[in-house]
């Protein structure tokens, strides 16, 4: 029961993550509403913080364990980040050494779909965690060290200057990810217990983390800067942090009470539908981009007037098509969502 209760606490917060990351492609790049600020200040820190508590923290020891490591996390980020980059730019050879470059800035170059810079950045972020993991596992505090660890990652992530078009593969990114990953392998216990706690004890923390994720967001109103954490910009350092933090604090404590109230309410329902959605987030992430600006919001404005109010609904029937999209692909061709099945005779 503690095992199922894990992995549907994770898949329950993916799944909200995906659809405010959803909302938050509703408008260009570079456009400023509110919303897509307030989103934007935590929405990717927490699906990196997420990636680290689905991490077990296991050494690797020899030469063939890491080759096994890479090759993995080859197969589940590379070689989907390599298809999708094709798939969404127009061909041209001149291209792919940008695309190999796999920055934000050589994404947009080429015209391709700018949201890839997510899969190199946490396949570089995945070998700094792991040899942080295979440096410190002998530690009698491995989890509370990995914590202590996410500083320094942090302080280089920050410092690094920027240079122009950005790092090869998000590298610069990939210390800041790699931090918000320690931070979720080493608060995996306290979550899992906060999990456990009475559905007041969880209202009463839930009401302090929106108070304070305000604060720092919605209140601050024209102040809030646009962190766009695939640029390597974050604005005002501190409260980058603060609303990382924050946010992520509100967007884990909504999932416990959701499912505190799927299993102990009044009428008990099941969230395995929520929870599917969670397990499906990277092929949601990859297509839902493209169908949405493209295709949905062009044709329901036309229909729905409100800004926030057609971009929520617009991310509603994105969400919905990207899903059945994934379905067929996972069942046809799953090699494109980073999945490389076993075929018996």
């Amino acid at each position: 029961m503690h095992k199922k209760t894990r992995i549907e606490l994770i898949d329950l917060a993916k799944a909200i993550t995906i659809f405010l990351v959803i909302l938050g492609h509703t408008t260009g790049n570079l456009d400023t509403p509110l919303y897509r600020r307030v989103l934007y200040s935590f929405h990717m820190p927490l699906f990196f913080f997420l990636a680290g508590l689905s991490i077990k923290p296991v050494p690797i020891k020899s030469w063939g364990e890491w080759q096994e490591f890479l090759r993995k996390n080859i197969l589940a980020l590379v070689v989907p980040y390599l298809i999708w980059g094709v798939i969404y730019a127009p061909f041209s050879f001149g291209r792919f050494p940008k695309l190999f470059y796999a920055s934000w800035f050589a994404l947009t170059d080429i015209g391709t779909l700018t949201s890839l810079w997510y899969l190199p950045t946490l396949f570089v972020a995945r070998i700094l965690v792991q040899i942080i993991i295979s440096l410190l596992y002998n530690s009698k505090k491995l989890l509370f060290t990995c914590g202590v660890m996410a500083v320094p990652m942090f302080v280089i992530g920050f410092i690094l200057p920027k240079i122009d078009g950005g790092y090869p593969w998000n590298f610069d990114v990939a210390f800041t990810a790699s931090a918000f990953i320690l931070l979720g392998i080493s608060s995996r216990q306290q979550v899992l217990i906060l999990a456990q706690q009475t559905g007041t004890v969880l209202f009463t923390f839930f009401a302090i983390s929106v108070v304070l994720f305000l604060s720092g967001t919605v209140l601050r109103a024209d102040d809030l800067d646009l962190s766009l954490m695939c640029a390597s910009s974050y604005g005002n350092i501190f409260w980058f942090m603060f609303n990382s933090i924050s946010g992520s604090i509100v967007f884990m404590l909504l999932p416990m009470i959701l499912n505190r109230i799927a299993r102990e309410g009044i009428r008990p329902f099941s969230v395995s539908a929520i929870t599917y959605i969670g397990r499906h987030t990277l092929g949601i992430f990859l297509i839902h981009k493209n169908l949405l600006q493209e295709l949905i919001l062009p044709f329901i404005r036309d229909y729905i007037s409100g800004e926030f109010f057609t971009a929520f609904i617009g991310s509603c029937i994105a969400l919905s098509i990207s899903i059945i999209v994934c379905m067929i692909i996972e069942r046809y061709v799953p090699q494109l969502l980073g999945q490389f099945p076993v075929y018996k005779d």
